[in-house]
């Protein structure tokens, strides 16, 4: 990820109206699993920090992520169980973390095999532990934003869905998020090709107030559905919920 991506994600994480949406989805989540204790939570590329203060309440949270600037930012907020690490050499010990978040982490071109970063949250994880993970949906969708931000892979449902079963994960659940914003993903890569834009810049650009709060509305609402169990067709993420089943498949 470009350095400068750090400084944005940093200032914009608290109040911008994507980061509040999935991280208010990732602790209602949270609020779902009860075991009775406080969590051991793992943040997999935990970025600026945000989502591990907000897990905090539920637990104690390590996190790890590749870039020393962005564990700066972690300090920043005062979290001291985020450190530099990287994810392809990370080594976990096993049935340590009850719940495993991973949010647009996989999809990076730091990560050299996602299926291989898969089976080490499987093993980290407690029996009926709980993975969370979202990543950038439909490989159609790559478009400049994805350069600024090292994003490599886009996913679609099916095989991220076999990838976590042929591990031993249950699919809690499994669909896409933001339908409307996959419209005017589209139209942005469409105006790309057109205009022939080469500029490397990321989606991530400050936003009216009042645009701002109107879109962290219909991400509530669409929050609320997919808490329900909806489940979106097409959209310009995949949101993901997996437990750890115990037994891995022959």
């Amino acid at each position: 990820m470009q350095l400068n991506e750090y400084d944005k994600m940093f200032a914009f994480e608290n109040d911008y109206w994507w980061y509040r949406g999935l991280h208010e989805l990732v602790e209602s989540r949270m609020r779902m699993i009860r075991l009775g204790r406080r969590l051991m939570i793992f943040d997999a590329g935990c970025g600026t920090g945000r989502c591990a203060q907000i897990l905090e309440p539920h637990g104690t949270v390590e996190g790890i992520d590749y870039s020393a600037a962005a564990i700066d930012y972690c300090k920043r907020r005062g979290l001291t169980n985020c450190r530099v690490g990287d994810l392809n050499d990370w080594q976990p010990a096993g049935d340590r973390y009850d719940v495993i978040v991973s949010l647009d982490v996989l999809c990076c071109e730091g990560i050299r095999d996602d299926g291989e970063v898969l089976d080490k949250f499987y093993h980290a994880l407690t029996k009926n532990g709980v993975l969370i993970l979202n990543l950038p949906a439909f490989p159609l969708l790559r478009r400049i934003h994805d350069a600024a931000v090292s994003v490599v892979r886009r996913y679609r449902k099916g095989n991220v869905v076999r990838d976590l079963s042929r591990l031993g994960f249950r699919v809690v659940y499994a669909g896409y998020r933001l339908p409307v914003l996959f419209v005017i993903m589209l139209a942005k890569k469409v105006s790309e090709k057109v205009l022939k834009q080469k500029a490397i810049q990321s989606d991530l650009t400050p936003l009216p107030p009042w645009i701002n709060r109107s879109l962290l509305t219909l991400h509530r609402l669409e929050n609320g559905l997919v808490n329900r169990g909806v489940r979106f067709p097409f959209g310009g993420s995949l949101f993901l919920v997996a437990e750890k089943s115990g037994s891995v498949p022959s």
